[in-house]
């Protein structure tokens, strides 16, 4: 409990507005922990040292949050709720699929590689997408699995046919593939293609158009089923030829 006199251990105010009128002591912690989460992980970062970066109580921690655990859960919904305010999942367009799953891919690649003030963020999500958390599942359920079920719905509408599930789930998956290399990848972007074609073709828009085609291109009238065929054929031919060989 905060004292009776309104003002919390660290020098917060009951209204939620610091004595010294800066941000408050939750949205501090929040801030701070966001940076320090990102740059050493869950497991290495500290209550201290986010307490120190925040400039509060050590106890503040427990009073809001409950514990580390429970701090860097809001930290991940906060992050998710202010990319999915900024990037929402886009309505239906009514019968015209590809024009959705272009605006889907657009979205995600606009959640991905969305730039924040502290620059941490999107570092954040991929530390927790490779050494996931307890926190992993909810993430996964909540912020990518409305996109990825509907680029799924549009890549199946684009389809038009009956074909195994798995094929519809790779190309969907495909499409988030792409997306995430620009944002994991883009120190190689970077060295590999000169500035002036990155900044005429690796922009959100150019990238979701690229993408989009890609997946256009394997999805329609099944072009993937065939070319899976005639690369099985191929691989296996390679393969017996060499097995024949003397």
């Amino acid at each position: 409990m905060p004292p009776s006199d309104g003002t919390a251990s660290d020098g917060t105010a009951s209204d939620g507005t610091a004595s010294d009128g800066t941000a408050d002591a939750r949205t501090r912690l929040l801030m701070a922990a966001g940076a320090v989460f990102a740059s050493r992980g869950f497991n290495r970062a500290t209550v201290r040292e986010i307490c120190g970066e925040a400039n509060v109580n050590i106890a503040s921690v427990g009073y809001y949050f409950g514990d580390k655990l429970g701090l860097y859960r809001e930290v991940i919904e906060t992050v998710r709720r202010s990319r999915e305010h900024a990037f929402p999942v886009p309505e239906h367009s009514g019968d015209e699929p590809r024009y959705d799953l272009f605006r889907l891919v657009n979205t995600l690649l606009s959640r991905i590689l969305a730039k924040d003030d502290g620059g941490w963020e999107t570092e954040l999500f991929l530390r927790e997408m490779q050494n996931p958390t307890s926190v992993f599942r909810e993430l996964v359920n909540e912020f990518f699995r409305p996109l990825f079920d509907r680029i799924r719905n549009a890549v199946e509408a684009i389809i038009g046919q009956p074909v195994p599930q798995h094929v519809i789930d790779q190309l969907a998956l495909s499409a988030v593939g792409q997306c995430l290399y620009y944002r994991v990848s883009s120190g190689v972007v970077h060295l590999l293609i000169p500035a002036d074609q990155r900044e005429q073709h690796y922009d959100v828009s150019s990238l979701s158009h690229h993408i989009t085609a890609v997946i256009l291109a394997s999805a329609d009238q099944a072009a993937l089923l065939k070319h899976k065929r005639k690369l099985t054929e191929l691989i296996e031919s390679h393969a017996t030829s060499i097995h024949d060989k003397p």
